[in-house]
């Protein structure tokens, strides 16, 4: 059986992991297996991979405890490894390179590669690239990466900073996330209300108390505005403990999180995609490249967001909608409400939006740049751009 690729992820299923689910079933169907823990059903979002998959629970745990560096050895990773259930896995469909996703949670696995003569690449995402880089003990692991095929990142940003920490600048590669593109930009018609959308995980980095107080502050000038937020996590509470106690309950429904199907359909149904993503004061965690940023501006959305990681690359001030500063909920407010005073702003920012999308994150550039990293396949007249500084 032939499988050139495996994927390494630390969590096959997760919903909130649009992007991994994207390499996992659509890089290279038919193709590809993937290695990793299969979240638990409750957990799960609406995916599990296409192709054959090993399960690596119980065993994942001890994985983390050897990667945190909480214990010495995992002896089913490092002997015997003829009995190891990845070497078998690997070897039974004759594969040829893996990904990593995750620069940290992939580190295990580089010496198995080696051993086996797999090329082996690893796929950098926010949190690799922010909090992993204040610790000392991982910015020294990151460098074993340079005796690797390399690492595919997200953003300018994260690119610099690895380079920063002594990872060769030929190993590193950015490509950005991609979605999918409608052909043409979509015609949007506003009602008497106002729909503004914000989606993403309920956690500190993406700052919804502070999405919520631009809202709050926006009403106070055109209160016929209403709000969606997609998401669930750790603040929920607090957001609706938020909007109980300044009287949202009218303007703003908190749905949890949802399937990406539901997302698509709200995007197309909204006029204003919220996101203020800030960095973590205690862990250093940040965003990536949100892949609900590039979903928004396909859908044609103008974007009020911060200048934070790699949105300022997807989001241009100005053109595409509003930045702020991290923190700055009255800024933010503001923008919301010139977007609402002017409608063909509004539409004349979408359109750009959009084709900021079509040129530079569609899942087709995605696709074919990774594919000509992983060697899988041959460079094609044009594909040089896919791995070019985004403008």
């Amino acid at each position: 059986m032939n499988y050139p690729l495996a994927i390494f992820t630390p969590e096959i299923g997760a919903r909130s992991e649009t992007f991994i689910r994207r390499h996992c079933q659509d890089l290279l169907p038919g193709k590809t297996v993937t290695f990793g823990s299969l979240l638990k059903e409750a957990q799960l979002g609406d995916w599990v991979p296409d192709g054959p998959f090993l399960n690596l629970k119980p065993t994942w745990r001890q994985i983390l405890l050897w990667v945190s560096g909480q214990t010495a050895v995992i002896p089913s990773l490092t002997s015997m490894r003829e009995l190891n259930p990845v070497v078998r896995f690997l070897r039974k469909f004759n594969v040829k390179v893996i990904m990593g996703e995750y620069l940290a949670a992939s580190l295990p696995w580089l010496q198995i590669s080696q051993d086996l003569g797999i090329r082996f690449i690893a796929h950098a995402h926010g949190s690799d690239v922010s909090a992993r880089l204040c610790q000392p003990k991982w910015r020294a692991e990151y460098l074993r990466y340079n005796g690797t095929t390399g690492v595919i990142t997200m953003s300018q940003v994260s690119r610099a900073r690895l380079i920063d920490i002594g990872l060769l600048p030929n190993k590193i590669h950015i490509v950005p996330y991609g979605v999918d593109v409608p052909v043409e930009p979509s015609l949007r018609s506003r009602g008497r209300v106002v729909r503004c959308l914000a989606v993403g995980r309920l956690v500190v980095k993406k700052a919804p108390l502070l999405t919520l107080e631009a809202f709050r502050l926006a009403t106070e000038s055109y209160p016929d505005i209403q709000l969606d937020y997609i998401g669930g996590g750790e603040l929920l509470p607090k957001a609706r403990q938020f909007i109980h106690d300044f009287g949202l309950e009218d303007k703003v429904t908190l749905h949890g999180s949802q399937p990406n199907n539901v997302v698509q359909r709200m995007m197309k149904d909204a006029d204003i995609f919220l996101q203020h993503s800030i960095t973590d004061p205690e862990t250093g965690d940040e965003e990536g490249l949100p892949v609900a940023i590039l979903e928004a501006i396909a859908h044609t959305l103008p974007v009020v967001s911060t200048r934070h990681a790699g949105i300022p690359e997807a989001v241009i001030d100005g053109s595409t909608g509003y930045l702020v500063d991290e923190r700055d909920s009255k800024g933010m407010a503001e923008g919301i409400a010139n977007l609402i005073r002017d409608p063909d702003l509004c539409q004349q920012m979408g359109r750009e939006g959009w084709a900021r999308a079509r040129d530079h994150f569609s899942w087709e550039r995605e696709r074919a740049a990774l594919l000509r990293i992983l060697g899988l396949e041959s460079p094609k007249e044009g594909d040089i751009s896919m791995l070019l500084t985004i403008p």
